[in-house]
């Protein structure tokens, strides 16, 4: 990145505003306040308070007057944004989670350390600290499987295509699949599961995992420097792939999906086709590193068919987030000093665009399709089809980022965590999209794309 990355404005607002709406509107106070910030690196930080008044004719209808530079907008039943003309800020959508699932209720909340929805939007899986993992139905607000297979750290999470098996990660080197077909009766509590496969050949913990299509095969990743595909039948090792041309940097996330590139010099296809191995023929594995560079395995041929160069330290940078679309021809990085990096696969030498907020760790990435009524405002018109980012930060702030074709620009604001580092984000295609977040309070949060 010879450029420096374009800075995007950040907006925050207290995290129990509507509750204080909701007062105003029953008539509880006939008003009140809270407080609304803008921030833009560089730039002196607004910070302003908005009045909630409710109005003398209309019992059912609040007005909001912002002050000291800052704005807030109600479009529609909880659709709120928020502008700022000191920092140049246009009307900036405040998405509120449609759902809070908080499994501590009242005790010590246990910090995410990794987290999955199924691909039906049926359950949710969060790993913990301690080597726990609880598997929640979304209709529920308790958890309905929990089991400790790991000794320590949960990194990952992945739930099989099926929506009713779950791969497991740890920084004990180990990997397991557990059984995760929800009880039978829906308010109903299993009793504890235990693993049906393990996995173990990293020499070092291990961070990210990925599913091969329909799970035949795995894929997971570690700090020993490796990238490891295995076989799920047998619990075996197919193929072990050493990151940095050997030099086995530590690998802290990675990212599959269709694809191919053409190969960095002209070296044979050394490895060949075990067949243990389903759908690996097609497949592309980009892998963030802890040098703060990324590269991309052929699974095909398991070789490395492109490396990134080393940027120019701005400070200790190292990449720990990976996201890869292989429909749009996009792929993401996010690095620990905040800057997220977007590149065209087919030209991955130079970025498209790299742009930050502020020095907070990015911790995970995923694409999100956008429309017209993405996250929209009705005083901002918004371009009809294109592709953005769900950014997952340490400093609580996650937000949605245009990349294309708007982009790049904060298309929302996640509002939730207070101060609390965002560590997983992912999307899940059912009925309507949704963006899902996972925080060190212990709390996941679910929000519509389109809509309230």
């Amino acid at each position: 990145m010879d450029s420096d990355p374009l800075v995007l404005p950040m907006c925050t607002i207290q995290p129990d505003f509507l509750s204080v709406i909701s007062d105003v509107h029953q008539g509880l106070t006939p008003e009140d306040t809270f407080w609304l910030s803008c921030y833009k690196s560089g730039e002196p930080s607004v910070h302003g308070k908005v009045y909630a008044t409710l109005d003398d004719l209309n019992r059912d209808l609040v007005r909001f007057e912002g002050r000291d530079g800052v704005e807030l907008l109600r479009s529609g039943e909880a659709l709120y944004s928020a502008s700022c003309s000191p920092l140049h800020i246009p009307p900036t959508r405040l998405a509120v989670p449609t759902k809070t699932y908080s499994e501590h209720e009242g005790r010590k909340a246990l910090k995410i350390t990794a987290f999955d929805v199924s691909p039906d939007g049926s359950q949710f899986a969060t790993g913990h600290m301690d080597g726990s993992i609880h598997i929640s139905q979304t209709s529920q607000s308790r958890p309905t499987n929990s089991c400790r297979p790991h000794v320590s750290t949960v990194t990952s999470l992945r739930f099989f295509p099926s929506s009713r098996v779950l791969l497991t990660s740890s920084v004990d080197f180990s990997l397991a699949i557990l059984p995760a077909a929800p009880p039978e009766e829906p308010s109903a509590t299993q009793g504890p599961i235990m693993p049906v496969r393990r996995f173990r050949g990293h020499t070092r913990g291990i961070t990210s995992t990925a599913i091969v299509s329909k799970g035949r095969n795995l894929l997971s990743a570690a700090r020993d420097g490796t990238v490891r595909l295995w076989d799920v039948p047998s619990e075996s090792q197919i193929r072990m792939m050493g990151s940095a041309n050997g030099n086995n940097v530590p690998v802290l996330a990675i990212s599959v999906g269709e694809g191919s590139l053409q190969a960095d010099g002209t070296a044979a296809d050394e490895a060949g086709t075990d067949p243990r191995e389903v759908d690996t023929e097609d497949k592309l594995v980009f892998a963030a590193l802890q040098d703060g560079t990324f590269e991309a395995f052929d699974l095909r041929t398991k070789l490395s068919v492109f490396r990134s160069q080393a940027q120019p330290a701005r400070g200790k940078s190292v990449l720990q987030a990976i996201a890869y679309a292989p429909t749009e021809d996009l792929v993401a990085t996010g690095s620990t000093n905040g800057i997220v990096a977007v590149y065209d696969t087919r030209a991955l030498a130079t970025p498209l665009t790299t742009f930050k907020r502020n020095t907070a760790s990015v911790e995970d990435l995923t694409f999100v399709p956008l429309d017209a009524s993405s996250f929209a405002t009705d005083a901002r018109a918004l371009d009809g089809s294109g592709i953005g980012l769900a950014v997952a930060t340490e400093d609580g702030l996650p937000y949605i980022a245009d990349v294309r074709p708007e982009g790049p620009g904060v298309r929302a604001e996640l509002v939730g965590p207070d101060c609390e580092a965002v560590r997983a984000v992912c999307v899940v295609q059912t009925q309507e999209p949704e963006v899902w977040t996972a925080a060190d309070d212990g709390a996941v949060r679910r929000y519509r794309v389109r809509g309230v």
